[in-house]
């Protein structure tokens, strides 16, 4: 039973939606030694589905789980021990057994709202913590995301946008203070579900390894310039560029 399970260290994330129960195990896991357990602790009824997904896809161990009351779950994970080294192969067998390709993800950021902005950020920060390589096109709209002068003040349209929990008609979303008032509420509900702001969600996405390219023909039509871009673009590129790598890739998305 998982309750008999002792656990080396404890992670509590409690309080935390997706994706950062995930985000945090993956950092933690880096910190521990091969054999090693660590028991997750989290409220987060997502995570049921999710940290047995991440350890299954990244060759960790889900020895166990159980719910505390109606609201708490409990994960123990295993960081699985050293490989023992083979013995030397000849080299072509070794080539046969070569290393398969790493999977990789390439998501298109076309839109600059911060409803818009989350998908793709808590998408490439998840993907990253299950070892994908994933790299972030940022075109047209979707460069204010990564504009210095714009990502931190992002809002959420009330115009045209059925997608608002209360229905407003296009001409009481055009008043003034409609914008805000939507925006505000947004960021409400992500502080109570503990979920990180913009600018938070970027850097952790980025720390998770996460390629942030900036669309250059955009750039050049909107007069943005490379240093009006946020430290954590990697690069700016062109769209063949950016095809070339998604030909290969194993998940192409555009958001």
């Amino acid at each position: 039973m998982s309750e008999r399970i002792t656990a080396d260290h404890v992670l509590d994330v409690k309080g935390l939606k997706c994706p950062m129960p995930v985000l945090k195990t993956k950092v933690r896991f880096k910190t521990m030694n091969p054999g090693e357990i660590l028991e997750v602790i989290t409220t987060d009824p997502g995570s049921r589905k999710d940290l047995p997904a991440w350890a299954g896809k990244t060759g960790n161990r889900l020895l166990g789980s159980h719910e505390e009351g109606a609201d708490v779950y409990h994960f123990f994970l295993q960081r699985p021990a050293e490989a023992p080294v083979a013995a030397p192969e000849p080299q072509a067998e070794a080539t046969a057994k070569a290393s398969p390709r790493s999977r990789s993800m390439m998501l298109v950021c076309s839109k600059g709202t911060l409803d818009m902005a989350y998908p793709p950020l808590i998408l490439a920060s998840t993907a990253a913590s299950m070892d994908v390589d994933v790299r972030l096109f940022f075109t047209f709209y979707g460069l204010d995301i990564i504009n210095r002068h714009k990502y931190d003040k992002l809002q959420v349209p009330s115009v045209g946008n059925p997608a608002m929990p209360v229905p407003v008609p296009n001409l009481v979303g055009a008043l003034p203070g409609m914008t805000a008032m939507a925006t505000s509420m947004m960021k409400g509900w992500m502080a109570r579900a503990q979920v990180p702001d913009l600018v938070d969600l970027i850097q952790t996405t980025h720390s998770m390894g996460v390629k942030f390219l900036g669309c250059q023909m955009t750039m050049d039509v909107m007069g943005v310039r490379r240093e009006d871009l946020i430290d954590e673009v990697d690069d700016t590129v062109g769209a063949a560029a950016f095809v070339a790598e998604a030909l290969d890739a194993d998940i192409s998305m555009f958001i």
